[in-house]
């Protein structure tokens, strides 16, 4: 079954093949085969086709991680969005965590299971600029998606002068989160503005709880 698709230009499309898991579509493609094809629209054929543990898959995907992006670089915000294909702390990162893999084939399913890139689902905000900022990518990342609530605050240390330049607390103001009660968070930031929300949630029916950032 088709479980996500993206255009790559006006013409092609890359479209995943998922399987079906216990009744349902399986999001968990890491751990379950799926399959990535390239369609032109204009000739109606399928130009490539891998399955997600493709080793020449994941090299384009290392290597051209801005292409599959599909994101415009004509306007000047762009510039700061960071990737392996385009930032050598980011390429450092990512070759890092491929080394410390205990099975790279499961490693490249893992990486491979992002695609398709969801529109807008990478901040150009320049604090995740990784030339300008280094931060813990386990706490906060410029891919938007939601992480569990901790009560350390999020540190950015500046790359260059290699010293605290702010940090964000997305939990309570006073005192540590309750243990019972799982919570997640995720972040909002302004395009070029010093300015974030965080929204926080709880895996019960409670009304979420929108803190306002600002960075004087």
């Amino acid at each position: 079954m088709i479980s996500k698709v993206q255009f790559l230009d006006r013409h092609h499309l890359l479209i995943k093949f998922g399987g079906v898991v216990d009744g349902g579509l399986s999001r968990t493609a890491d751990h379950h085969p799926s399959f990535f094809a390239v369609y032109n629209m204009e000739t109606t054929e399928i130009v490539a086709f891998y399955q997600n543990a493709a080793d020449d898959l994941y090299h384009l995907f290392e290597q051209y991680c801005d292409h599959l992006h599909a994101t415009s670089r004509n306007s000047l915000h762009m510039n700061f969005v960071s990737s392996h294909s385009n930032n050598i702390h980011a390429q450092d990162q990512l070759k890092c965590m491929k080394n410390k893999a205990s099975n790279t084939s499961q490693f490249v399913k893992k990486m491979l299971s992002s695609l398709p890139f969801s529109c807008q689902s990478q901040s150009p905000s320049p604090y995740f600029d990784q030339s300008l900022f280094r931060f813990d990518e386990k706490l906060i990342s410029a891919g938007d998606r939601h992480r569990q609530l901790t009560d350390h605050p999020i540190k950015f240390i500046s790359r260059r002068r290699h010293i605290l330049k702010f940090k964000i607390k997305s939990g309570p103001e006073f005192g540590s989160t309750d243990g019972r009660s799982k919570k997640i968070s995720s972040f909002l930031f302004h395009p070029f503005l010093p300015l974030a929300l965080s929204i926080q949630q709880t895996l019960f029916l409670q009304p979420p709880v929108v803190n306002i950032h600002f960075r004087r």
